[in-house]
């Protein structure tokens, strides 16, 4: 009966309805954004934790719910605190310090080190790191922050010219620039005029040089003296190349000389070379230094000035240098046989376009044999200075003709004054004293003007000689005094015969004859002839009655 009523089929009931509510369409209304703004019922940690703004910690318990029960605590879910992260410990402990990568530039590295060592940083220096010059001459740096500097140009690839004239530099200051040098071959150009640098100083700059080559380097207005000197020639033996090199006003002396032309003996590879205003006055130590510069095959320029130098022959070898263009011999002790070298090794200076042979003693024929040679058309001088050299008028007259020829219309010459070839005339005193006289005489009041030569020409008639007093005894009558000093001066220059007390007298001849050379026009006026007395009337005789 089970199974018969398992196969039957169930049948439906009928459904009664008690209550049928009234069903309305809903609104047409969008309430997303309604939706939107109304609390998220998530967990905000889990929302968090997916952003990574949340981290659960490690599960570590805090010791503060320690007492209480493991249950408790792990049921709460603020309870479990993150651990304590490391601020660097570590790293601090068992990583090294990390390197700070620096650009090549230097600038940023040389802030830093300012600020380490403890000094202002320059301005100035700090911009100049991103072109090819750093001015600081008369800028007064610190030696101290040199060190700071040299670190910063180590690397730099910019800068090419670092000009420090005329601030000081002890050794400290030298060392690092050395230092410097041995790292940077960009840096070409270093100017250290005037920086005080001393022998010690000279060592330590100079000291990897032999590894590398210079254009310009000036040590003028140091005073480095033979023994810093030697540090260079040193360098310069091992191979060290200096293109420019500036060695003036360093007191240098013949044996300084000596080791320069050792050291150049197997590199002679200087440009241009200073030398002046030192005291490299001995002939064989200079002839030797000369004879190796006159081996050189590229020396341009050469100044020599203000070296006392007394040299002659060996001018032909230093003039045979095919490239040397500019060469100062000024303010020394060339003679006369050095200018004539010099003018008969003219032509074979084939570029040598200035000469400078001021303020030498060369006489005025020296002077005159080098101008002439210039008629050569195939000299090139252009410009030939010998200013404070006395010349004569030949010179001038040959001056002036070799610069009117069409090939030396852009030469220059200088001299010094023209000496004229006249014998200085002695002044005539009897001219002086007698116009001195006159002047004296016409210029007084106009009713007591006298005319002295008038006077002298008058007395001459009287008498041939005449008193000194009777001369000043005439003056004060005529209300023209004169000197008594005057008067017997030109009795001293026209003497005449003594008297017998040996009282002087004045030649009246003398002073006539000079009157007439002064004055030939004054003449005494025609002495009109005397007037006869007319003849008295006889009287007649009257006849006796």
């Amino acid at each position: 009966m089970s199974s018969k009523s398992s196969s039957e089929t169930p049948q439906k009931l009928p459904v009664r309805f008690f209550y049928k509510a009234s069903m309305t369409s809903s609104s047409s209304e969008d309430l997303t954004e309604d939706w939107m703004s109304l609390p998220s019922s998530g967990n905000t940690k889990m929302t968090l934790y997916k952003q990574g703004l949340y981290d659960p910690g490690s599960g570590e318990i805090c010791t503060k719910y320690i007492p209480m029960s493991d249950s408790t605590v792990i049921r709460h879910p603020y309870y479990a605190y993150p651990g304590i992260k490391d601020p660097g410990i570590k790293e601090a402990l068992l990583e090294p310090e990390p390197i700070k990568m620096y650009s090549l530039d230097g600038q940023e590295l040389y802030l830093d080190l300012c600020e380490e060592m403890k000094v202002i940083p320059v301005r100035s220096f700090l911009r100049g790191l991103l072109g090819e010059v750093i001015d600081l001459k008369y800028y007064g740096i610190n030696p101290n922050g040199v060190r700071a500097m040299t670190i910063a140009l180590t690397n730099n690839s910019y800068v090419r010219r670092l000009d420090l004239s005329s601030n000081f530099l002890n050794d400290d200051a030298c060392y690092h620039l050395g230092q410097m040098l041995g790292e940077n071959v960009i840096l070409q150009e270093l100017i250290l005029s005037g920086c005080r640098i001393q022998a010690e100083g000279v060592k330590r700059l100079v000291i990897f040089f032999a590894s590398r080559s210079i254009e310009e380097l000036d040590l003028s207005r140091n005073n480095i003296g033979d023994s810093g000197f030697e540090y260079l020639a040193h360098q310069l033996v091992k191979g060290a190349v200096i293109k420019k090199l500036n060695l003036s006003y360093n007191d240098l002396s013949s044996t300084a000389a000596t080791s320069f032309a050792t050291a150049i003996e197997g590199n002679n590879k200087t440009t241009h070379l200073d030398l002046s205003w030192n005291k490299m006055s001995s002939l064989k130590d200079v002839n030797e230094l000369l004879g190796r510069l006159g081996e050189s095959k590229v020396l341009v320029e050469l100044n020599m000035s203000w070296n006392s130098l007394k040299i002659s022959r060996i001018l032909r070898r230093l003039l045979a240098v095919q490239t040397l263009r500019i060469l100062d011999l000024s303010n020394n002790r060339l003679g006369k046989l050095a200018a004539t070298i010099i003018a008969s090794n003219l032509e074979s200076a084939k570029s040598l376009h200035t000469l400078d042979l001021s303020f030498n003693p060369l006489t005025a024929e020296g002077a005159f044999t080098i101008v002439n040679k210039l008629r050569n058309k195939e000299i090139k001088l252009r410009n030939l200075l010998m200013d404070n050299i006395e010349v004569n008028k030949e010179f001038v007259k040959e001056y002036k003709e070799v610069l009117e020829l069409s090939y030396r219309k852009k030469c220059k010459i200088t001299h010094g004054e023209v000496k004229h070839d006249y014998t200085l005339s002695v002044p005539d005193i009897r001219e002086i004293i007698l116009k001195r006289m006159d002047f004296l005489t016409a210029h007084g009041f106009k009713k007591s003007q006298l005319d002295i030569a008038l006077y002298f020409l008058q007395k001459k008639k009287i008498c041939d000689n005449v008193q000194p007093r009777e001369i000043l005894r005439d003056m004060k009558i005529a209300g023209t005094p004169l000197d008594e000093d005057l008067v017997l001066g030109l009795t001293d220059i026209f003497p005449g015969p003594k008297l017998d007390k040996g009282g002087k007298t004045l030649d009246l001849s003398g002073v006539v004859e000079m009157i007439h050379r002064l004055w030939p026009d004054k003449k005494l006026p025609p002495t009109p002839e005397p007037e006869l007395e007319p003849k008295k009337p006889k009287k007649k005789s009257k006849k006796k009655k």
